[in-house]
C-alpha cells in the first residue's frame, strides 16, 4: 500500500532501543486475502480488487492481504493487519469498535518512556500527549499511543518475540467493515519501526496463491529460502533509507514486441524521491504511470482489435468489448523486463474477461509519480527480499507446498 508523501517516514537513526531479536531466527506466517470466506462471484472479486488499488492513497485497510499473529500475555490476542513493504510502522487499533488488543489484558505490556527514542520521533504527536503519534493515508488518520508488548509469532511454531514497539490506535477515520476485516497495519519497509527491522532479520518472503480461500505463507529470516534453476534477481535501486522496495524496470514487451516506452518513465529521482518502480504488497493490482499505460494499452488494443468499452463498473480503466458470445481473443505473454529479470505475465496475469462480454487489462494508473508492482501480478511465485544483499528474487512456485 502506498502512501508516498502523505506517511510519514520515520528516522532509521532515531530508534537505539536493544531488541531481543537477537534470539529471533526465523519463523513461517499465515497470511488470508481480505475476501477470505466471502460469497463473491469472480466479476466481484475482480471489482473489490480494482476498487481496493484504487484507493490505495485514502485508506489503510485496501490492502490485499493480511498477517496474523498475537500480541500479549498470558493470553495472547489474535490481530490481523494488512500486509505493507509501503508502511514504516506496526499498528493495531485498540478501543475501537472492532479492536481485538486490549493492553489492560496483557502482562508483558508496557506504556514507553516520554523521553526515549522512539517517542521522541513518533509522526506527528499531539502537543503534551506522551508518545502520540498521528498517521495520514489520504482522507483518513489513525492516530494513537506507542507501545510495547510480547508478539507471538508464527503459524506452527509460533516464537515469541518481546518487547515489540507498536501502536495502539484508539481513533481512526477510515471505513473498516466486517469482523475478518483488518485492524491495522503490519510494516514489512526497511524502518527501524516496521516487524522486518524490528525482528533484525535481513530477508523475507511471501507467495500467494490465486485462491482466496486459502492460507498463503509468509517466511522470516531463516525460514525465507528461495532455491532453484529458474530463480530470477534485480537489485533493489534507492537508497536503503527509502521506504519502498524500488527495481529498476528496464522496459516491457508484448510477446516479441519490445515497446517503445522511454526507460526514463520508469527511473526513480533521489533529489526529490519521485518516480520509479516499486514492488509492493499492499497494493492488489499493478500500475504503471499514465505515459506508459498508454503505450501498453495500445499495443494491447493492436492485438485484440476491439472497440474500447466502458469498465468502471468494474473499477478498470482499459476495457473492450466482446461480440456477444464469443470468447477473448488469444493474448501473448506481457514481460516486464528488470535489470537481470524478466517478469513473464500470462495472458490471465494481465487480462481478464468478465460475465457481461468486456476484455479488460488489469492495470490501473497510479495515484501518485511512480509504478507498481502489485500482488495479483506476482502470484504463483515465490517473492523473496534479500536486505542484506539488496536484491529482489522471484522463482515459480507451487505455494501450498512450501
Amino acid at each position: 500500500m502506498d502512501q508516498m508523501a502523505p506517511f510519514v517516514i520515520f528516522l532509521l537513526a532515531a530508534f537505539s532501543k536493544t531488541l531481543a531479536s537477537s534470539t529471533f531466527d526465523g519463523a513461517r506466517l499465515g497470511m488470508r486475502h481480505v475476501d477470505f470466506g466471502g460469497n463473491f462471484t469472480k466479476d466481484e472479486l475482480l471489482a473489490r480488487s480494482a476498487f481496493r488499488s484504487s484507493r490505495l492513497s485514502l485508506q489503510y485497510s485496501s490492502g490485499e492481504y493480511m498477517i496474523e499473529l498475537s500480541i500479549g500475555t498470558p493470553d495472547p490476542q489474535s490481530i490481523s493487519g494488512v500486509a505493507d513493504t509501503g508502511s514504516d510502522i506496526i499498528w493495531t487499533q485498540c478501543e475501537q469498535p472492532t479492536s481485538l488488543y486490549d493492553p489492560q489484558k496483557s502482562q508483558t505490556y508496557s506504556a514507553l518512556p516520554c523521553n526515549s527514542n522512539a517517542c521522541l520521533h513518533a509522526p506527528n504527536p499531539e502537543p503534551n500527549q506522551c508518545c502520540s503519534y498521528r498517521i495520514t493515508y489520504g482522507s483518513s488518520t489513525a492516530q494513537g499511543t506507542l507501545l510495547s508488548d510480547t508478539f507471538l509469532l508464527g503459524d506452527t511454531n509460533p516464537v515469541s518475540v518481546p518487547e515489540m514497539v507498536f501502536g495502539c490506535t484508539t481513533s481512526s477515520t477510515a471505513t473498516v467493515s466486517g469482523a475478518d476485516a483488518p485492524t491495522g497495519i503490519i510494516g514489512l519497509s526497511r524502518s527501524e519501526y516496521s516487524l522486518i527491522e524490528q525482528l533484525g532479520v535481513d530477508k523475507f518472503s511471501y507467495c500467494l496463491q490465486p485462491d482466496k480461500d486459502t492460507i498463503h505463507p509468509m517466511f522470516l529470516g531463516s525460514a525465507a529460502i528461495l532455491d532453484g534453476s529458474l530463480v530470477q534477481s534485480t537489485p533493489f535501486v534507492a537508497p536503503q533509507e527509502t521506504t519502498h522496495y524500488y527495481v529498476n524496470l528496464m522496459g516491457i514487451s508484448l510477446g516479441s514486441e519490445r515497446l517503445s516506452i522511454p526507460q526514463s518513465l520508469f527511473q526513480y529521482n533521489p533529489s526529490d524521491g519521485s518516480g520509479g518502480v516499486i514492488i509492493d504488497s499492499g497494493t492488489p493490482i499493478t500500475r504503471l504511470v499514465p505515459q506508459a499505460l498508454k503505450i501498453v494499452s495500445q499495443a494491447v488494443q493492436d492485438k485484440v482489435n476491439l472497440p474500447t468499452a466502458d469498465g468502471s463498473k468494474y473499477n478498470l480503466q482499459v476495457c473492450f468489448s466482446l461480440p456477444s458470445g464469443s470468447e477473448a481473443p488469444s493474448m501473448p505473454d506481457l514481460t516486464f523486463h528488470f535489470d537481470g529479470a524478466d517478469l513473464e505475465l500470462t495472458a490471465d496475469k494481465y487480462m481478464t474477461q468478465t460475465d457481461d462480454g468486456l476484455f479488460c487489462l488489469l492495470i490501473l494508473e497510479p495515484p501518485f509519480t511512480l509504478s507498481i508492482i502489485g500482488t495479483f501480478q506476482t502470484q504463483n511465485l515465490h517473492v523473496l527480499y534479500d536486505l542484506s544483499n539488496n536484491m529482489l528474487s522471484f522463482a515459480p512456485a507451487e505455494c501450498d507446498k512450501l
